[in-house]
């Protein structure tokens, strides 16, 4: 599994009846009529505000849907859901003892998975879901649409999201605030986790390459895209220096 979260922090909701098709479609980013079935999606709910609230995949399966997300967030969103039902028919279930891995495959580092610390903080735009399928731009209304689609055509987005490395393997939570050299908030940890990265070296006397690796923490974060060019550090008792390798430039 490449992306920055437990399999076991994973849950699954069920969205099945007459109307799961429709009522989705108005609830979420994606495009519930382009879903193939069994294959995964990634898509995202958002407020009034356009603000995303939580981040999924979404499975189209034979007897309706399934929402694999954080389980900090399950009940949030099954209420969320409950909440603009009205008469649709249309149920919402836990599912437990799914295989979730088989449907994680498009699952990557980059999958900015929101977590209650950062729920309510990010247009789509910032957490690039614009690039890869998880927002249309065609479908129709769904709640928060008016103001990701006037930031699509205004290309007003002024934070993005970044990959980077830190050397310290030090927990770091979502939500841990990202400074610059003057010590103003540029950004959020969204995920952090420690990994083992390979690389290669020469030995000094033989001359011979040798493969090895080194453990580093991998840190997914939105950040001002103004500030990319900064020294950044966290904003954690040890100051952890932030090295970006990788990011949507900014348009």
């Amino acid at each position: 599994m490449k992306s920055l979260i437990n399999l076991t922090d994973l849950g699954v909701l069920s969205v099945t009846g007459e109307d799961a098709a429709s009522f989705l479609q108005g609830q979420m980013t994606c495009d519930v009529n382009e879903l193939i079935e069994h294959k995964g999606q990634l898509s995202a709910f958002c407020n009034p505000k356009g603000r995303v609230i939580a981040t999924f995949l979404i499975i189209k399966t034979t007897e309706g849907f399934l929402l694999v997300l954080p389980k900090s967030l399950l009940i949030t969103v099954q209420e969320l859901l409950q909440h603009y039902k009205l008469r649709a028919k249309v149920e919402f279930s836990e599912m437990e003892n799914l295989p979730i891995q088989r449907f994680l495959k498009p699952s990557t580092l980059r999958t900015p998975w929101i977590l209650p610390e950062t729920s309510e903080q990010f247009i789509p735009q910032s957490l690039a879901l614009d690039t890869n399928g998880a927002v249309s731009f065609t479908k129709g209304c769904y709640t928060g649409q008016e103001i990701v689609v006037r930031t699509h055509y205004l290309g007003d987005v002024k934070r993005q999201l970044n990959l980077a490395l830190c050397e310290s393997i030090a927990n770091v939570e979502p939500g841990c605030p990202i400074i610059d050299e003057t010590g103003e908030n540029v950004g959020t940890v969204l995920l952090a986790q420690v990994r083992s990265i390979p690389y290669k070296t020469k030995d000094s006397i033989t001359g011979d390459v040798i493969e090895t690796s080194v453990n580093k923490m991998i840190v997914l974060c939105v950040l001002n895209t103004d500030t990319i060019e900064s020294t950044l550090r966290l904003d954690n008792a040890l100051r952890d220096v932030l090295k970006i390798v990788g990011g949507r430039k900014h348009e």
